[in-house]
């Protein structure tokens, strides 16, 4: 029983779309508001893409980036908070989280979509 949870969760995190679909399916059902239900899949998705990212490129390529990727991130929090400093004289701190969570599940996505394209590409060619 514990080997399958293991498989299933392997799955997971070199798969996030599932999860994405999973709780994206399971919000649309429950909630009414169907606006909302995109991002807030999107948050959950973003918590195991930071995973799923580095644990992809160890698989494939054999290199660990899981410290480059939270410098990344920092780096990135950090500039949206800048820019948000100067634009407006009061930072909010929730709108703000959102902006960089929300920017973070793009860029992290794109990082995933970008790095399975390239590996399907590196192994037709060889």
């Amino acid at each position: 029983m514990i080997y399958i949870w293991s498989i299933i969760l392997q799955v997971i995190l070199l798969c996030p779309i599932i999860l994405f679909t999973l709780i994206y399916s399971l919000f649309r059902k429950l909630s009414k508001k169907s606006p909302k239900v995109f991002g807030r899949a999107a948050d959950l998705t973003t918590f195991l893409l930071f995973f799923s990212v580095p644990e992809s490129v160890q698989f494939l390529w054999g290199y660990d980036i899981g410290f480059i990727t939270f410098i990344v991130a920092v780096v990135i929090a950090i500039i949206f908070t800048i820019i948000e400093w100067r634009t407006t004289k009061e930072i909010e701190v929730l709108p703000l989280f959102r902006k960089i969570w929300r920017f973070l599940f793009l860029a992290l996505t794109i990082t995933y979509v970008v790095i399975w394209s390239t590996t399907i590409v590196q192994r037709i060619i060889l």
